[in-house]
């Protein structure tokens, strides 16, 4: 009944009807171009398209640069179709509904091609995700004497999603930071097992993105139930944070001159969490970890604040903190001052500590994992993996097949969740 669910949008047969679909719409469009009363206007549509597209281009990579990672040109070119069949719903009298509707198709297969690249709905199913917990706000879990349990089946204890607030302007707290609400994931142990100190891994997701992404996109709620299903209830705490501040903003996770985040991530976030729920007190037993930004920003802390957390895991992250060119980010975040870059550039710490002999480094474990096609994040990743290992840290490099995407993330997340279990106490089933 439910195979539907399955029916993947990322294969090889999900490529070739989206290339089919903008194949047809594109030569629908492209039609007028054989009727001189419509070719006219047909060629402004298409050469408008084409200039704001290119102009879209020229303000995101070049200009703004948002984004700590280009965003492939392949999108850039699907965007062409939705906003050539849109301008032509003003330009082609008579043929409006058709263009309409071309454009909510177009829409729809460019919307399928960036899908295709990051892969954040793998399936149909994707789109409404069968439940392995139980959301809920931080007030309703606050009233919890027990773990939740689904309506389909009242027997089965699950864990809770929890919608928390962890904002760093509270009274007490230092970095100020406006932080959008976090999302955790609480396992029936919370209530079950309260003599055992959970660890907690705290998450942070991409940019442009926002805390939920690890629990939509990522699976980390069904990775965390699928690991206490197995292990009497038992989990890590699972807890997704915001590292930005907006969907799109990009503060190098470094404190900056607007925004104090590595302030919030290695001081406020932990008090906030251990005033919030109860866990493991010995931040030791804690891992941070993210992927893309996140991923990058986890191993700042890691390098800059060794005490913060016990472990990290760094996906798919860059070489180091970035705005797009180092220069771009020396001169916006750091004042014009490369030496104050330098004072917080992970590979330049790491190597420091190594020619220094300092092993302030030596009790912390990290896993660098990229996808296979991501030729920049391998290169980024291998060598961090040398220079920390250099450092006196225990880590490891690992790929998986993809690219930069949720296809990667996801099994990350599921190939070093036990890892860090055990790094934070928790044993082998």
């Amino acid at each position: 009944m439910n195979e539907w669910r399955t029916i993947s949008l990322t294969n090889a047969t999900a490529t070739t009807v989206i290339l089919a679909l903008i194949a047809l719409t594109f030569v629908i469009a492209a039609s007028g171009l054989f009727k001189a009363r419509r070719r006219k206007r047909t060629l402004m549509a298409l050469g408008s398209a084409l200039i704001v597209v290119a102009g879209a281009w020229l303000l995101v990579e070049k200009l703004w640069k948002p984004f700590p990672d280009a965003t492939p040109l392949v999108i850039y070119a699907a965007c062409v179709l939705p906003v050539w069949t849109l301008l032509s719903v003003f330009l082609q009298r008579g043929q409006r509904i058709l263009f309409a509707c071309l454009t909510v198709i177009s829409l729809l297969t460019a919307g399928a091609v960036g899908n295709l690249i990051y892969q954040s709905y793998p399936t149909l199913g994707s789109f409404n995700p069968q439940p392995t917990n139980v959301a809920m706000t931080y007030e309703q879990f606050s009233q919890l004497t027990a773990p939740p349990t689904l309506p389909e089946n009242p027997e089965q204890q699950v864990g809770a999603l929890v919608t928390v607030s962890l904002d760093g302007t509270e009274s007490g707290l230092t970095s100020g930071f406006d932080a959008r609400d976090a999302y955790a994931y609480i396992p029936p142990a919370y209530w079950t097992h309260p003599e055992i100190q959970l660890p907690v891994i705290v998450l942070l997701a991409g940019n442009p993105g926002e805390p939920a992404q690890w629990f939509s996109s990522g699976d980390a709620s069904t990775t965390a139930d699928n690991y206490q299903a197995t292990h009497d209830g038992i989990s890590p705490i699972v807890i997704s944070v915001d590292g930005t501040g907006s969907f799109a903003g990009n503060p190098a996770c470094v404190d900056g001159p607007d925004l104090k985040v590595m302030t919030y991530l290695s001081q406020d976030v932990p008090t906030l969490i251990k005033e919030n729920f109860r866990v493991n007190q010995n931040k030791s037993t804690w891992t941070i970890g993210g992927l893309s930004y996140g991923g990058t920003c986890a191993f700042q802390i890691a390098t800059n604040y060794p005490t913060a957390y016990g472990s990290f895991l760094d996906f798919s992250g860059q070489a180091e903190p970035t705005l797009g060119t180092r220069a771009d980010t020396v001169t916006k975040l750091f004042d014009g001052d490369e030496s104050a870059f330098i004072a917080v550039n992970p590979a330049d710490l790491l190597t420091s500590a190594t020619s220094s002999g300092d092993k302030r480094y030596a009790h912390l474990s990290g896993k660098f994992i990229a996808g296979a096609s991501d030729k920049e994040a391998m290169k980024a990743l291998q060598n961090l993996n040398d220079l920390a290992t250099q450092a006196g840290m225990s880590t490891s490099f690992d790929s998986v097949p993809g690219g930069h995407s949720f296809q990667v993330w996801r099994v990350a997340l599921a190939d070093s969740f036990e890892w860090a279990a055990q790094r934070g106490g928790l044993g082998a089933n």
